[in-house]
Parts: C-alpha cells; sequence; structure tokens
C-alpha cells in the first residue's frame, strides 16, 4: 500500500489512496474536495505543532502503525533526507523527489 504524506501548507497537488495531510485552512479545503481518498486519510496536526524532524520522524511511524502493510510512503514538502537517513536506514530504502523523499520498505 501506498501512503503520502504532506507537509505543504498549501498542497493544490494531486494525490489519491491513503493521504495525511498537514492541518492548515487550505489543506483542509483540499482535503474536503476529495472524493477518492482511502477512508483512513486525514488531516493531522504534527506533532508539537511544527515541522521539525521530529515531527516528520514521528508522522511517518505513525502512518507505518496505522499501515502496517505499507510499501511505500511519500512524503511531500519535508526538509531535507539527509539529517533523517539515519532514523529511517531500517524502515527501507529512501530516495530523494522534487517535493521532498519516498521511503520504500526493504
Amino acid at each position: 500500500m501506498e501512503v503520502s504524506i504532506i507537509f505543504d501548507a498549501a498542497f493544490q497537488g494531486q494525490a489519491t489512496g491513503a493521504v495525511w495531510i498537514m492541518d492548515t485552512d487550505e489543506n483542509r479545503r483540499w482535503f474536503d474536495r476529495q472524493s477518492d481518498l482511502d477512508a483512513g486519510s486525514a488531516v493531522f496536526t504534527p506533532e508539537g505543532g511544527e515541522l521539525s524532524r521530529g515531527a516528520i520522524l514521528r508522522s511517518i511511524w505513525n502512518v507505518q502503525e496505522h499501515y502496517p502493510d505499507w510499501s511505500r510512503i511519500i512524503v511531500a514538502g519535508a526538509p531535507s533526507i539527509n539529517e533523517l537517513k539515519d532514523e529511517l536506514r531500517d524502515e527501507g530504502n529512501l530516495t530523494m523527489t522534487e517535493q521532498g523523499f519516498v521511503l520504500v520498505r526493504a
């Protein structure tokens, strides 16, 4: 299963399936207009209320717990993965993208 975690404060792109998107007014409007998202999709507030290394990691781990059959986690709107590599090394393979990174289960 592919899951997207979106930290972009004003996401305007396409996403389907399971999506967790950071709570902002713009993102809530985007979320409310979607009709083909997984039932477990949600608008969320990062732990601590801000976008930090720890909040990103906890969000990834929360998604893994919520979707134990995940195969890919697409993270958009997050800063560089360089500081996350060590913590996520055992979770899978990381690949940079224009929007953030993808974690593919090993």
